[in-house]
């Protein structure tokens, strides 16, 4: 506390030695002692922080840090894996900005995820024994990530596979085909594509009176 010239007390500021910085104060993270660590990326090159939203993913790939272990890429955006071994799919942009909202996925969906996130490729099987929810899913995965564009096979649309399906299995019973592995194919398909709601509820009953 010091007078001015004019007799007034006024806050001084304190003198300090040449080199020496103040303590930091305050609420924010500066204040609460946070340093801005001098990250490096796989290849060595310095990483930028972006103090708006933190460290790209991108960039944090092979540095062994805590979201490089906690993000894995699908394509061109990321994963959360704590997220799916509970069960939700967690899809980000590489400035970890959500892709859409979390959705719930079943176990074996999870693991299918995983096979292509830790091995790089889809293991057929596995596919085709989901539902026809995880597979739109799946799909829906595949199509927001680009990772389908740069499939050897690409997974076609499951909705566009079970209207062909349908389409082929029902012209065989019109044109008298009664063999009963179609009788019973046709009737699977024929409840997938309800549920699905890709027939209306009176083409689904007329198809199902032919059946029975």
């Amino acid at each position: 506390m010091t007078n001015d010239v004019r007799g007034r007390q006024t806050l001084g500021r304190r003198s300090e030695s040449p080199g020496s910085q103040p303590a930091v104060t305050g609420r924010g993270l500066k204040g609460a002692g946070y340093q801005i660590k001098n990250l490096r990326d796989k290849d060595g090159n310095p990483i930028k922080y972006h103090s708006n939203r933190g460290y790209n993913l991108s960039q944090l790939e092979g540095t062994q840090t805590y979201s490089a272990l906690a993000y894995k890429r699908i394509g061109t955006k990321f994963i959360h894996l704590q997220n799916l071994n509970e069960g939700l799919l967690k899809v980000v942009y590489p400035n970890r900005c959500m892709v859409g909202p979390k959705r719930k996925v079943s176990q074996q969906l999870i693991e299918l995820i995983k096979k292509l996130v830790f091995d790089g490729n889809i293991d057929e099987p596995m596919y085709e024994a989901l539902s026809m929810d995880d597979r739109r899913l799946f799909h829906e995965l595949l199509r927001i990530t680009h990772t389908q564009h740069s499939l050897r096979d690409p997974i076609k649309d499951p909705r566009e596979v079970l209207k062909q399906e349908y389409l082929k299995l029902k012209g065989e019973v019109m044109l008298g085909n009664n063999n009963p592995s179609i009788i019973r194919e046709l009737k699977k398909v024929l409840v997938d594509m309800y549920s699905a709601k890709l027939i209306s509820d009176e083409e689904f009953k007329e198809v199902l009176l032919v059946l029975v």
